[in-house]
Formats: C-alpha cells, sequence, structure tokens
C-alpha cells in the first residue's frame, strides 16, 4: 500500500496528496464547538522518559476543561505501553486528570494499543459494550492535536465511529509546517489502502481498518 500511495502520487502530478493536505489543514484549524458531551476521548502520545510530553499534556488540559464544564460527562484516556519502562499513555493521562481533581469514577483507560487505529477500534469496542441495548448515545468528542484530527477522524469514520473533533491547542499554532504533510502523507496512504480494499475486496485488510 505504500508503493500504491506513491503511485497514485505521482499520478495524479502531486494533486491528490495536496488535497488530502488541504483536509488536514481544514480540519487543524477549526474550533472545539462540541453539541453535546458525554463522553471525551483523549488520544494519547508517546511518553518521553515516563513524562507527558508538551502535546499530550494540551490534549488532557482540553479534556479537563471539557469534563469541568460538563460535570456529567466521562472521559476515556487512549495509550498503551509504548516504551519500556513506566505507566501507559492512558495511565499516565489518567494520573494527570485525577491529580487535577477528575475523580475516577469518571476516568476510564484503554492502554491495549500502540498506534490510532487500535486506539480507535479499542475505544468503538468499549463504548459500545457500556451501551448495548440502549439508545444510542450522542458522538463523543474527540481531543488530539490539531494536525492529528484529520487523520484520526477518516479512521474513525472507516470504523463506523462517529465523534465529535475538538483540537487540544486554544491556537493554530499547531495547523501549520511540516507535520501537516506528514499528516497529509499518512492519511493518502491511509485513503489508498481503504479504496483498495473495497475495490478488490479484500477482506483481510478491510477487517483490519473497518
Amino acid at each position: 500500500m505504500f508503493a500504491l500511495s506513491q503511485l497514485v502520487t505521482v499520478a495524479t502530478l502531486g494533486l491528490s496528496l495536496l488535497a488530502v493536505w488541504w483536509q488536514v489543514r481544514r480540519v487543524a484549524r477549526g474550533a472545539c464547538r462540541p453539541q453535546v458531551v458525554e463522553t471525551v476521548l483523549v488520544a494519547g502520545m508517546q511518553l518521553d522518559a515516563q513524562c507527558l510530553p508538551p502535546g499530550y499534556r494540551l490534549r488532557l488540559l482540553r479534556a479537563l476543561r471539557l469534563l469541568r464544564r460538563h460535570p456529567q460527562a466521562r472521559v476515556l484516556v487512549l495509550g498503551g505501553q509504548t516504551s519500556a519502562q513506566g505507566p501507559s499513555e492512558a495511565a499516565a493521562g489518567a494520573e494527570f486528570l485525577r491529580e487535577r481533581g477528575v475523580p475516577n469514577a469518571r476516568i476510564r483507560i484503554e492502554d491495549r494499543s500502540t498506534h490510532t487505529l487500535e486506539n480507535l477500534r479499542h475505544a468503538r469496542d468499549l463504548l459500545h459494550e457500556e451501551n448495548a441495548g440502549g439508545e444510542a448515545p450522542p458522538p463523543a468528542v474527540l481531543v488530539t492535536s490539531r494536525y492529528h484530527l484529520a487523520r484520526a477522524l477518516a479512521i474513525a469514520r472507516g470504523l463506523g465511529l462517529q465523534l465529535q473533533p475538538c483540537p487540544a491547542e486554544p491556537g493554530r499554532g499547531g495547523a501549520r509546517g511540516p507535520v501537516l504533510w506528514r499528516e497529509a502523507w499518512l492519511l493518502h496512504w491511509y485513503h489508498t489502502g481503504h479504496a483498495f480494499a473495497r475495490a478488490f475486496r479484500r477482506r483481510g485488510m478491510l477487517r483490519r481498518i473497518t
């Protein structure tokens, strides 16, 4: 899929990648305006020597503001063990929230996954378990970095998970620079693989991404 994605980029004279970059940029420049907040999903980030990196702290601080504004809401912190020692990303994030007054009863973690696709697949399964047999809840709010929003939302839609986007950063500082091109490249790769799997009915591939 990596080679096919590059081939599509070359065949379209870079226009396909540019279109995806524009999508990443547009989503990254949006505001945090969730309509209803019952569940907040916080995307994890690799820890730095068992410490929270600045980008992860911003995600957790945004989630904290949402939880304080909506006292009925709960939070699901995502992220597995991505360092050799110390806590998982989700456990470190949950501890950050507890230290700032969020009761443990409002916090749930998902720490079996190591990348965005696994994060969101397991989150979907947990949300479905919690609401089995009941009315469909409003879409959860996804809190992640601005540059990461478009790819996370695309993967979530592929999994049948509807989410309300909420960028972690208060300004648009995370909506520019080389990181947007990196995300566009990754999202272009995902779209290529998704389209290929559907077009050629590759069930094994579809099971991994849907």
